[in-house]
């Protein structure tokens, strides 16, 4: 098994990141719906050039509410168009896995993981139940690390790790309440 804390530091071009993200959200599903966005975006510019105020209200709103209903398709999409190398700094302790953003950590439960795969040739990609995406190159991770990783993912998927994460909610939620008292209290 891994020790932990460990740290991993990478570098993702753009192709590690595009053929896992197209395999998640489906290789021809993708520019069906891509197309399908392009076409509502190009016909409210068509009906705003001719002034007519209901298409440009009817695509527009069917462009917006497509982005919203598939943001993180979009939001990987123009990652990987925008962003050449995206350079990876993550830390996995005993129960959580932090991703470098900028200056600051963001952090995720292990026993969140519900994927670790291989969705293209030397290339981990981890998915969390809240929708967040890590691609980790293979020549960057240890056998024993990825053991480290499906064992808290498995974990998470047992009567005592389901347990786990009913209390923490718990916890959570207390803290959160107590904040908003201390908040409406006026006290740190």
């Amino acid at each position: 098994m891994a020790e932990v804390p460990f740290e991993i530091r990478y570098r993702l071009s753009r192709w590690q990141r595009l053929v896992p993200h197209l395999r998640i959200w489906g290789v021809a599903y993708t520019p069906f719906v891509v197309v399908l966005f392009l076409f509502f975006c190009v016909q409210a510019i068509v009906n705003l050039c001719s002034l007519t105020w209901a298409g440009v209200a009817v695509f527009g709103g069917l462009a917006f509410g497509l982005f919203i209903l598939f943001r993180g398709l979009f939001v990987g999409l123009l990652d990987v168009l925008l962003v050449p190398v995206r350079d990876m700094d993550i830390r996995v302790e005993e129960n959580g896995l932090g991703i470098l953003v900028g200056s600051e950590r963001w952090w995720l439960f292990l026993d969140g993981l519900t994927s670790i795969k291989q969705l293209t040739a030397g290339v981990w990609t981890l998915q969390h139940w809240n929708g967040s995406v890590i691609h980790i190159p293979a020549d960057a991770i240890t056998d024993a690390q990825l053991a480290y990783l499906r064992a808290a993912m498995e974990r998470g998927r047992t009567p005592e790790g389901v347990q786990a994460v009913i209390e923490r909610g718990r916890r959570f939620a207390e803290l959160e309440q107590q904040q908003r008292h201390a908040d409406r209290e006026g006290t740190p």
